[in-house]
């Protein structure tokens, strides 16, 4: 399944797998969190208050109690209060769990969920709320630990500097890191000692993943954890593979020797890892290719082969891998060994066909952003592209107007939001942001830009996070500008492709030569990098002099930071130089731990961009491209346009409504 568009509905930070509950003349009373096609979570109160009971009422509503609810694009929903997990009354979990009982579904993901024992003391959260008055609104917490009216509850705290409290509507909502992972659900606030509710003293208590239990059927306790696989993959399933699976680490039985590119893309977005039981959850709804076994039945049947001979294995499990491959025929069992091993020898051997960039120097994900000038600021167009086998995928992509003073933290706000919404995974191995920006842009640092500034005080810089590539606007748009002839920046960049290693031979440091002599030494064939100090008085005229002669590659920062960048890359030995196609994973890591690097911005144009062709220039939806380069080959899901985009955060200072 692909990641849905943004929706455009969204306020501030607000997850689109949360719904609004609604109570009397549809006053919203809090939140309720979807964890799985039909199923919601939230807090008993707050069921009690849509019901307009008292919100202590310690009974079930009823078999037949149901409440209705808002989604982000102001669809109704109904759904029935289910009896299993219900806690109600002081001292209890204060947790409900909701059924949707249709027509039709939410048009959303569903989060990805993380125990509060892996949270860092004061590490930062989130949780958007619905406070009377207003129809959302963002707080950020500082995580402090287990504490509060219940044994099970924990604590946090709303920062010194942030001015929003949580207040009544922040009940059953979301609490999630900077990721946009679930960590729990907010319950309750605390107030000071003389009980007035405008006051809050910014203690809050949520209730955690780990603590979302209950009984069901009578003495059973289960969690929401497992209702929530049930509701994916089937009760029966769950009791005949679960046990097993949930045992194995991927440590035991790495899904990277046996799953494909895109199937392991799709693991890593959904958060799993930790088991094979969370492999197989994330593997559950993708559709195969035509005459292959679904990835469920070809991970079960792997983990299932790699386990026979070390440990006893459950009676149920080969059932049920033969019940889910019955599909395939009679040979089923040929095609399923068959299946595993054409998987796994495209991980052991050599692939047939060579790309001409090597798989490490290819981002599993592309954020893009073109800046194109307008009268009175800018047109930002931006989108994200998800590597699937050898090609891209891109998906809906939109466009908004920027003044120049607000690009920086434009871009810092959308990339806060991509993460919040689980539309890239920002501690992914390979993450590339590439920006075609005007030259006289050229001098942003776009890097230094932050996610979540206006939450956090030292909020970490895109730079230290990302790879990041820069692209001169005019350039790409025109291959002829300054009249440079586009054979002669295509053979440059073929010259490129054929020597990528940084040496001697290819780059120029501009700072060891007279202004006089650059254009000159520009001109031989086999220079296809050039570093330029930002310092430097003539360093547009030396933009235009690289630009004119085809040169693919520049490499911009401070005077110091580049000079010493640029010695370490040419004193490597041989066996140990970098490639260009590497360079941004290399800056990345290295602006991890030396500060100077930070600084530093390396603009990579390549004759005949694909991405800029199919996408910025055309705008529409493209094909399978397996034949294109290598690097940028993208496929556009159809009916992609321009949108409104998500929504952004809001300052979430200022006074505040209570109920």
């Amino acid at each position: 399944m692909s990641t849905p568009r943004p929706p455009s509905g969204l306020q501030p930070n607000e997850p689109p797998w949360q719904l609004r509950m609604l109570g009397y003349a549809d006053a919203v009373v809090g939140g309720a969190v979807l964890l799985s096609p039909h199923l919601l979570v939230t807090c008993a109160h707050v069921v009690n208050a849509a019901l307009d009971r008292h919100g202590d009422t310690e009974a079930h509503p009823g078999p037949q109690a149901t409440v209705r609810l808002r989604s982000f694009d102001d669809r109704l929903w109904q759904a029935r209060v289910l009896p299993e997990l219900w806690a109600a009354g002081p001292g209890s979990r204060d947790l409900a769990m909701l059924h949707l009982t249709g027509p039709g579904l939410p048009d959303t993901g569903f989060p990805v969920l993380r125990e509060c024992a892996d949270l860092a003391d004061e590490q930062r959260l989130y949780t958007t709320g619905y406070p009377t008055g207003m129809r959302s609104l963002r707080a950020s917490l500082v995580y402090l630990g287990p504490g509060g009216p219940t044994q099970v509850t924990h604590q946090a705290e709303t920062p010194a500097d942030r001015s929003a409290q949580i207040t009544g509507g922040f009940s059953g909502c979301a609490v999630r890191t900077g990721t946009g992972e679930l960590v729990g659900i907010m319950q309750k606030n605390h107030y000071y000692a003389w009980d007035d509710p405008d006051q809050p003293s910014g203690i809050a208590f949520l209730l955690p993943v780990e603590e979302l239990v209950g009984p069901r059927d009578g003495d059973e306790t289960v969690s929401a954890q497992r209702l929530t696989d049930e509701s994916l993959c089937g009760r029966a399933a769950y009791d005949r593979l679960h046990d097993l699976l949930d045992s194995v680490a991927v440590d035991e039985v790495p899904p990277e020797t046996v799953l494909r590119p895109d199937e392991l893309h799709h693991v890593r977005r959904h958060g799993s890892g930790a088991t094979a039981w969370r492999v197989l959850t994330a593997l559950w709804d993708l559709v195969p290719p035509a005459g292959e076994p679904p990835p469920r039945v070809a991970w079960v049947h792997h983990v299932y082969r790699e386990l026979k001979g070390r440990r006893p294995l459950p009676p149920l499990v080969w059932p049920w891998i033969r019940e889910e491959a019955l599909s395939l025929g009679r040979g089923w069992e040929a095609a399923l060994k068959e299946n595993r091993q054409q998987r796994l020898a495209n991980h052991r051997g050599p692939a047939a066909h060579v790309d001409a960039a090597p798989a490490e120097d290819r981002p599993e994900t592309v954020v893009r952003f073109d800046l194109e000038p307008l009268t009175g600021g800018y047109k930002l167009s931006y989108g994200i592209a998800h590597l699937h086998g050898r090609t891209y995928r891109l998906l809906p992509h939109d466009t908004r107007v920027v003044d120049e003073a607000d690009i920086c933290d434009v871009v810092g706000d959308l990339m806060g939001e991509f993460a919040m919404q689980r539309l890239i995974i920002p501690d992914e191995e390979s993450l590339r942001l590439r920006f075609w920006l005007p030259k006289h842009l050229l001098h942003l640092r776009l890097g230094q830009a932050a996610p979540h500034r206006d939450l956090m005080k030292h909020p970490p810089r895109l730079g230290t996070t990302y790879e990041i590539v820069y692209h001169v606007w005019e350039r790409v748009q025109n291959p002829g500008y300054l009249g440079t002839p586009p054979q002669r920046w295509q053979r440059r960049s073929e010259q490129q492709l054929a020597h990528p290693w940084l040496d001697d031979s290819n780059v120029l440091p501009t700072w060891k030569r007279e202004v006089g002599e650059i254009v000159h030494v520009l001109g031989n064939k086999n220079m296809t990098v050039c570093a330029v100090d930002s310092d430097h008085d003539e360093v547009l005229h030396v933009y235009d002099a690289a630009i004119h002669q085809g040169i693919p590659t520049l490499i911009r920062g401070p005077r110091q930071a580049v000079h010493h960048l640029v010695d370490e890359l040419l004193e490597r030995e041989p066996g140990s130089r970098v490639r260009v196609p590497s360079l941004p994973r290399f800056l990345r890591d290295r602006a991890q731990e030396n500060a100077e690097s930070r600084e530093i911005a390396l603009i990579q144009d390549d004759f005949d961009d694909h991405l800029w062709n199919r996408f910025l220039r055309d705008g529409g939806p493209g094909r399978d491209d397996p034949e294109g380069d290598p690097g940028d080959g993208l496929v556009d899901d159809p009916g992609d346009g321009p949108g409104e985009g998500p929504s952004f955060p809001q300052d979430d200072s200022g006074p505040i409504n209570t109920t």
